[in-house]
């Protein structure tokens, strides 16, 4: 399994402008829509649910809300990279501006678990959050994280 695989170009909010949790998760719900064909109100309902059960912040600035989808056959990662901090319930209590919204399929077992600690391992990288950071366009963010695979696996 590789990132490559879960991204495209049309996976990407890029200088994002979030007016709350809320709102980026409908907004990344919405690119999932556009790509996969799912109904974006009910994954918005799952990751709400989600968040509510603790947040998916997972420190640094980054939050990796995650969901099982019936009408997927891979796993799917979308990105939003926020414009401003976001309050997010963080355990560290910094604010999100980093947030891959992680899809597996229903069926995806362990599937779904290494999806997320390969997403998990993408985004320990300082140097990956930081260019990322640095990022205006959908497609420097995707290079960004391209790049960052290949000198991984080099």
């Amino acid at each position: 399994m590789n990132i490559n695989d879960m991204l495209s170009n049309n996976s990407f909010l890029v200088n994002f402008e979030a007016t709350s949790k809320k709102h980026v998760l409908d907004e990344l719900a919405k690119l999932a829509e556009r790509d996969c064909k799912i109904d974006s109100q009910n994954l918005l309902e799952t990751l709400t649910k989600r968040e509510k059960l603790g947040s998916t912040a997972v420190g640094n600035g980054i939050a990796i809300p995650h969901a099982n989808c019936a009408d997927i056959d891979k796993p799917k990662v979308f990105v939003a990279i926020l414009s401003n901090n976001l309050d997010f319930n963080a355990n560290d209590d910094q604010p999100v501006d980093i947030i891959f919204l992680l899809l597996a399929p229903n069926d995806s077992g362990s599937e779904h678990l290494q999806a997320l600690a390969l997403v998990s391992r993408l985004l320990r990288n300082k140097e990956l959050t930081t260019k990322l950071r640095g990022c205006k366009e959908t497609e420097s963010a995707f290079a960004v994280i391209l790049q960052s695979v290949r000198e991984e696996a080099a």
